[in-house]
């Protein structure tokens, strides 16, 4: 089906921000230049949930390149501060941060014979009291401290699992119908802790065809997030948020299979980021409420959550100014808080910075260029690299995930995802320092034994953790260059590596490793 010209967005997109928003998402959709447009129309191709990101959509706080200027996926950094408990369903006092936690400090590897039935462990997390959370593509598994066996939920317990649909009531996209929304297989992609009692659970959904109201129902509402928080007596309780552009009328509907969750413990208190097939969405948990009797839904969303932003690059051309070009976005595997608090994102085809904002979600998204992203990296392609050096600008590079050290140097890797025909190629591991640029390594250099990195994250010690898809971690010290494997029987249940995770609200810190064999929770870490 052919997609709809480019020219026909700006018009829908200029009545939505006037009908709903008034002057200021008006301003910000007409803001110059490539990096403050709100749209790139376009259509993604592949199997459910699983497509190579965006060559389009509408709408977006999307830049294009150029250098404009906790528990978590990636980021070294602590402190002693932070809000939210959750028994009852709210949040209350801060919680105490720092010293060994309720958990030994040793290292622990969980599996079938702990109660986790399933493979692969997608994810593995800790919340503000410590409870650890793992979950595998059909279920979600609590541990409490001095538990012996992790309990297990599924959809019969309330996750929007493809057997458990949500149900919506549109008042948007020229509809009042009740509508289903859920996960696609395979089911949940990863998740993370949040306030205490409390994990955020991220599922696969159906690729954009539109991202607009012309895709089907089931399709517009498909994966999405689930806000989980146990009860007293071990029930749950979920809630959905089923990410929309509200700011546009609720007419846009990109953001589906989520591809990394990083909740902020420290430095902005409970929020959430949230990388998507699309662009990144920030999430204030904290503020979320259903809609009211009679209420339009949209407008709570607009208190809790700001869909959406990325950074852009356009298909073998650099972007146009002052107008839509045929961008590339989407796909963002790596998400890391920085230590000044703003987010670094990393992407199929880009990588930015988004600097943090405190007039909200309504405002975080009604932003562009440089007063949303510190850097962008990508366009104009000769010139300003989205990191590696692709043949042409819009060609990808597939970030598969970023870290930050407590110096502020930023890490990247890459790995191949959907194979050598999608045009991917193997391009390594680099470093950059704002100033001084990018620093590259093949990833042998760093002891890797494989090309493709599947997750970095960085410890506070200034070492990185690499993990491979096949081969097990490295322990790796850019100060002396000495690296050390980590494999299956040594720590971790393992060698295939899907995600990793640190959490530093414990001292020593924790780190989470997901593989297709199990968790392993690693408290004393090789020197």
């Amino acid at each position: 089906m052919d997609r709809a010209p480019v020219a026909t967005y700006p018009r829908l997109r200029v009545a939505a921000s006037v009908l709903v928003l008034g002057a200021l998402a008006l301003s910000a959709l007409l803001a110059g230049g490539c990096g403050g447009k709100r749209g790139d129309g376009g259509v993604a191709t592949g199997e459910p949930g699983s497509g190579p990101g965006s060559t389009g959509g509408v709408p977006d706080g999307g830049a294009s390149g150029g250098s404009a200027g906790g528990t978590d996926g990636g980021s070294a950094g602590g402190g002693s501060t932070g809000a939210g408990s959750v028994g009852n369903g709210s949040p209350s006092a801060s919680p105490q941060f720092g010293g060994p936690g309720p958990w030994p400090v040793e290292n622990r590897s969980y599996g079938w014979a702990d109660g986790i039935q399933e493979s692969p462990v997608v994810g593995t997390s800790t919340d503000e009291a410590q409870n650890l959370w793992v979950a595998t593509n059909t279920a979600l598994y609590l541990l409490k401290p001095g538990g012996g066996t992790f309990r297990r939920y599924s959809s019969a317990d309330g996750l929007h699992l493809m057997d458990n649909p949500d149900r919506i009531q549109e008042d948007y996209c020229d509809s009042t119908a009740i509508v289903n929304g859920s996960a696609y297989p395979p089911g949940i992609s990863t998740i993370v802790g949040g306030a205490a009692g409390e994990v955020f659970v991220g599922y696969y959904g159906a690729d954009e065809m539109y991202g607009d109201c012309t895709d089907p129902p089931e399709a517009r509402h498909s994966g999405k997030i689930d806000r989980v928080r146990v009860n007293a007596d071990g029930t749950l309780d979920v809630a959905r948020f089923d990410l929309a552009s509200a700011g546009f009328g609720m007419q846009y509907w990109h953001n589906r299979t989520i591809r990394r969750l990083v909740y902020d413990h420290f430095i902005h208190p409970h929020t959430l980021y949230a990388g998507a097939n699309h662009g990144v969405n920030l999430i204030l948990p904290d503020k979320y409420r259903p809609p009211d009797p009679g209420e339009w839904p949209g407008t709570p969303i607009l208190e809790y959550m700001g869909d959406h932003l990325h950074v852009a690059v356009c298909l073998h051309e650099a972007c146009p100014v002052g107008r839509e070009g045929n961008q590339r976005f989407g796909d963002w595997f790596g998400l890391a808080i920085a230590p000044d608090g703003d987010l670094w994102t990393a992407g199929r085809w880009a990588a930015g910075k988004i600097r943090w904002d405190p007039l909200g979600p309504l405002h975080w998204v009604h932003r562009g260029g440089a007063e949303a992203f510190s850097e962008a990296f990508g366009d104009p392609y000769p010139g300003n690299p989205p990191v590696f050096f692709p043949p042409l600008e819009g060609d990808p590079v597939t970030l598969s995930a970023v870290a930050v050290t407590p110096d502020d140097t930023v890490w990247f890797g890459n790995r191949i995802v959907y194979g050598p025909a999608s045009g991917e190629r193997n391009y390594g591991i680099a470093s950059f320092r704002s100033g001084q640029g990018f620093t590259y390594y093949w990833p042998p250099d760093v002891g890797m034994s494989e090309l493709d990195v599947q997750d970095i994250v960085a410890l506070p010690d200034g070492r990185l953790v690499f993990a491979g898809p096949s081969t097990g971690l490295v322990f790796y010290d850019p100060a002396t260059k000495e690296s050390i494997p980590m494999h299956a029987g040594q720590g971790i249940p393992d060698d295939r590596v899907t995600q990793l995770e640190l959490d530093t609200m414990v001292d020593p810190p924790a780190l989470h490793v997901s593989t297709f064999g199990g968790a392993a929770v690693l408290r004393v870490l090789p020197r």
